[in-house]
Formats: C-alpha cells, sequence, structure tokens
C-alpha cells in the first residue's frame, strides 16, 4: 500500500472507531438502565412479600388473593427483566467487541502507514548518500 492511500484510509478507520466507541456507550447506558429497573423491580418484590408476612394473620381472603396475584405479576415482570438485561448484556459484549476490531483495524494502518513512511526515508537516505557519492567522485576526479 503506499502512502497516499493509506493517509485516505486512516480517518476513516479512525471515524469507524469513533461510531464504534459511541454505540458501546449507547449500550452501556442502556445496560445500566435495564439493571436499574430490575433491582427496583427486586425491590418492590421483596417489599410485597415483606408485607404479606408481617399482615399474614390480619387479612381476608379477597386481600390475600390480591396480593397473590400482584406477587405474581411483579414476578413476571421480574422474569421479563432479566430477560431484558441478558439481552441488552449481550449486545453491550457485541458492541465491545466490535470495538476491539476496530481498534485492531486502526492500529494496522497506522502500523503500515509507519512501515511505508519509514521505507520512504530510508530510500530518501539511499538516494541521499549515492548523491553525495557522486558528488564526492565529481569532486575527487577534479582534484587530480
Amino acid at each position: 500500500m503506499n502512502r497516499l492511500i493509506l493517509e485516505r484510509i486512516m480517518p476513516i478507520a479512525e471515524h469507524e472507531k469513533e461510531d464504534a466507541a459511541l454505540e458501546v456507550r449507547g449500550f452501556k447506558a442502556r445496560l445500566e438502565t435495564e439493571m436499574e429497573k430490575l433491582y427496583d423491580l427486586l425491590l418492590m418484590y421483596e417489599s410485597l412479600i415483606k408485607h404479606q408476612d408481617e399482615q399474614s394473620g390480619n387479612i381476608d381472603l379477597l386481600m390475600s388473593q390480591y396480593r397473590e396475584k400482584t406477587r405474581e405479576q411483579v414476578k413476571r415482570q421480574i422474569e421479563t427483566q432479566q430477560l431484558v438485561v441478558q439481552q441488552a448484556c449481550n449486545r453491550y459484549h457485541a458492541s465491545q467487541e466490535r470495538l476491539l476490531g476496530k481498534v485492531v483495524e486502526e492500529k494496522k494502518y497506522v502500523t503500515l502507514h509507519e512501515k511505508v513512511s519509514m521505507q520512504e526515508m530510508t530510500v530518501a537516505k539511499l538516494t541521499e548518500q549515492q548523491m553525495m557519492d557522486e558528488l564526492a567522485v565529481i569532486h575527487h576526479g577534479k582534484g587530480k
């Protein structure tokens, strides 16, 4: 690859890496939000159980059935939210993998660019040395 192509590819690779990093941040925020929702549901469920235990002998059958139904509904919400959290976690990890791939890709182009630059410097130094040698021969030849 020549230098010009690499200089055009590198900003594209950097932009893709930045997009992937932004995606990771978005998925991380989503995961945190979903985990907070799950935590709130767990607190609610725990509170319902605690409240039900405290008043187990003081309520009528209708109220007991209502509380049991509410508790089961919250339990189902918890199960659903656990699935949502797992999906958010999977998306977050997948986005981290994509970001890692973009970082590696960008590093590859940076390394290639550095290698091409070093080769160009080596060629320039060799060319300069050849010119100096030719000048020395010409100068040395005139001195005779």
